[in-house]
């Protein structure tokens, strides 16, 4: 947008020493807004009042406007076609989120002016409005600590390069670090102390009347020939963002307000035609209608392929996240108990089942039964076998003779992979047929696998035995899955571990980690990574990035991480009924 000014007018100054009462005008480009005043008081009115302005003066091209509510009075502005993004404080990730945009939009002005000013060039990107609702709420929380700096740094550098700040607050208590920054100051019905610490200027007083209070003047009124203070408060009335349906006067009534924006903005079928780009914001669960709707509205079709499927959105391009089967050869899930793993798994085995009949999907449990009730729904719709109790089983030689002894569920496991999918060593096999490890002439008995073109199979590993420094246990860390892993994609076959537990043993813990193809993460991954995952494929994340870039999880949210293009997204998981 291309201009010199941005003016608006905010309502009517009272100056007695030229005897005139003036328009409140402000300059969006030349000052920040910073208002105060009690409850009840008219700030958020004032808010809803310039929200109406820019959107009458200027279009989709010219102004996008973000705000951060922590009042919860704006909520019915999020859908206005120039409101590029509505947060509340209800989840920590939108208020990184909305600092993270306005960090891009920063840098990418910054290189678009080439050190010029806004105002100063021809420029033909968009103007930025941030408003935030109630900054004492803001300042207030603790966790918001690590954003303070940041808002600080937008008001400093944002109005040159075209990002204009305006905030309400109810006490000036916390807000003097920044009040630097705003050339434009506005106060209702404030103790006389208040108003000495905002103006620096006496005042005079302002009774309990929403709406009226004192501002200074930061943009000299047109035709005034009388010479006054400039920057000096006076007292000033601002205006409505509409008029009642009965009173008088020139000003709109709401419905006649809406009515020219949805002209001006092609209104149709629930939508505006014409607005500016919309992030979007989670609603508490994300079922599969809210994917589907989140998914169209941020115009985005799934990429799925039969063996691809979505887990969820992530949180800042609502693109959809996917584990793709034909690449992903061994997924780890870590997490909290009860934080969402057996939906993530549901997720997984649900998704390729749908997509193919062609597909097996085999579940070591342990004594935990976790898997049970995950095999009884999978197995109506393919091919599913459940190891998670010991069992007899009857086990041929190859000299006709068979052999009957009781096994683990990893002990049939390891006998099933010799059966379908690759040869193990003999002397492992030896001690599960109950044959001698010292006798090499026994060996011989052990039966090859006999592998015939078997479906494509996912294994689902949700047993602590695979990660304890034992033998029998971590010789499927050090032996079997490097080797299978390593012609997964030509054989068609994939390893999900659904609840890592934590490997003592280094040797082990380094075959485990480098074999990891695809990560989830349903827990604080900052905490995570500084703590309880240093050993983990995330121990090597810098803990203090981390902790800028990504808040605490909500309950439905996780991170995936594609180790072999070193991406961490954060996600929304898709809840299922």
């Amino acid at each position: 947008m291309s201009t010199r000014k941005m003016l608006c007018t905010l309502g009517r100054f009272d100056i007695p020493i030229i005897q005139l009462q003036p328009p409140f005008v402000v300059d969006l480009l030349d000052s920040n807004i910073a208002l105060f005043g009690t409850s009840m008081s008219g700030k958020t009115t004032f808010l809803k009042t310039l929200i109406h302005i820019l959107h009458k003066q200027y279009n989709e091209k010219q102004e996008q406007i973000f705000i951060l509510d922590f009042g919860s009075a704006l909520s019915e502005y999020r859908e206005l076609p120039l409101v590029a993004a509505y947060f509340d404080n209800s989840n920590e990730e939108y208020v990184k989120r909305v600092f993270k945009i306005m960090d891009q939009i920063l840098k990418h002005n910054i290189k678009e002016l080439n050190g010029k000013n806004y105002r100063d060039s021809e420029t033909n990107f968009i103007h930025t409005t941030l408003m935030i609702d109630n900054l004492n709420a803001f300042i207030d929380e603790a966790r918001y600590t690590t954003y303070q700096e940041k808002l600080a740094k937008l008001c400093r550098e944002g109005l040159s390069k075209g990002i204009t700040i305006v905030v309400t607050a109810t006490d000036t208590k916390g807000v003097g670090t920044y009040l630097g920054g705003f050339k434009q100051k506005i106060a209702y019905e404030m103790p006389q102390e208040k108003y000495q610490e905002i103006f620096t200027d006496k005042t005079g007083m302002i009774g309990n009347n929403p709406g009226h209070g004192f501002a200074n003047v930061t943009v000299k009124p047109e035709g005034v020939t009388g010479t006054f203070r400039m920057n000096a408060p006076y007292e000033v009335q601002c205006a409505l963002p509409y008029r009642e349906e009965k009173s008088q006067g020139k000003a709109d009534t709401k419905e006649m307000y809406r009515n020219k924006l949805d002209q001006k903005f092609g209104y149709s079928e629930n939508r505006y035609l014409k607005c500016v780009t919309k992030y979007q914001t989670f609603p508490k669960e994300l079922t599969r209608e809210e994917y589907d709707r989140l998914r169209e509205n941020a115009g985005i079709t799934d990429r799925e392929s039969q063996k691809a499927v979505s887990v969820g959105l992530d949180y800042v391009d609502f693109e959809p996240v996917q584990v793709d089967f034909r690449k992903s050869h061994v997924i780890a899930i870590y997490g909290k108990k009860e934080f969402g793993k057996t939906n993530l798994l549901k997720l997984l085995l649900n998704g390729i089942a749908d997509r193919t009949s062609e597909v097996r999907v085999v579940f070591l449990d342990d004594g935990r039964n976790q898997l049970e009730k995950v095999y009884e729904e999978l197995n109506v719709k393919t091919d599913a076998v459940l190891m998670n109790r010991y069992q007899e089983m009857e086990m041929e030689l190859n000299d006709g003779t068979v052999c009957s002894k009781k096994l683990s569920p990893l002990q049939q496991f390891y006998f099933y992979l010799n059966q379908h999918y690759v040869n193990i060593d003999k002397r492992f096999m030896a001690g599960i047929y109950g044959l001698s490890r010292e006798l090499s002439r026994e060996y011989s008995k052990i039966p090859d696998c006999k592998a015939n073109h078997p479906p494509f199979t996912i294994f689902v590993i949700q047993s602590k035995l695979v990660y304890l420094n034992s033998n029998e246990n971590k010789f499927f860390m050090n032996a079997i899955l490097p080797q299978m892993a390593a012609v997964a994609e030509e054989q068609g076959f994939c390893f999900v571990f659904s609840d890592v537990a934590k490997i003592t043993d280094g040797e082990q813990n380094a075959f485990f980690n480098n074999v990891i193809s695809d990560a989830f993460l349903l827990d604080n991954i900052a905490e995570f990574a500084g703590e309880r995952g240093q050993k983990t494929i995330f121990g090597n994340m810098d803990v203090k990035t981390l902790k800028e870039d990504y808040a605490r999880c909500e309950l439905g949210d996780g991170y995936y991480y594609d180790v072999e293009a070193d991406r961490l997204l954060k996600l929304k998981f898709i809840k299922l009924g």
